[in-house]
């Protein structure tokens, strides 16, 4: 499975929006403990930023049956993509 979240705006805004969608996104193990401590790890970077910056937040995820790569049959490979950047000169 795959799954990807976004968001633009104030940070605590896309803190919250993220909070919803990733809670939204159902996966197998070990992919959904794996996207549960992303988003874990985003929300806890999020809350250092002041509340009056804007941030764009992405990240993304898959497993894949490991054997595609080489591996066993039903060991399972993960790839992360996690992008947070401060939107500098922001205007409302």
């Amino acid at each position: 499975m795959s799954w990807f979240v976004s968001a633009i705006g104030k940070s605590q805004a896309v803190k919250s929006a993220l909070a919803e969608k990733f809670g939204e996104i159902e996966c197998s193990e070990p992919e959904q403990t794996i996207k549960n401590n992303v988003s874990a790890a985003i929300a806890l970077a999020l809350s250092y930023y002041p509340a009056n910056i804007a941030v764009e937040v992405s990240a993304s995820g898959a497993q894949s049956d490991a054997s595609y790569c080489g591996g066993e049959k039903g060991e399972y490979i993960n790839g992360l993509s996690i992008s947070i950047e401060p939107k500098w000169s922001f205007v409302e």
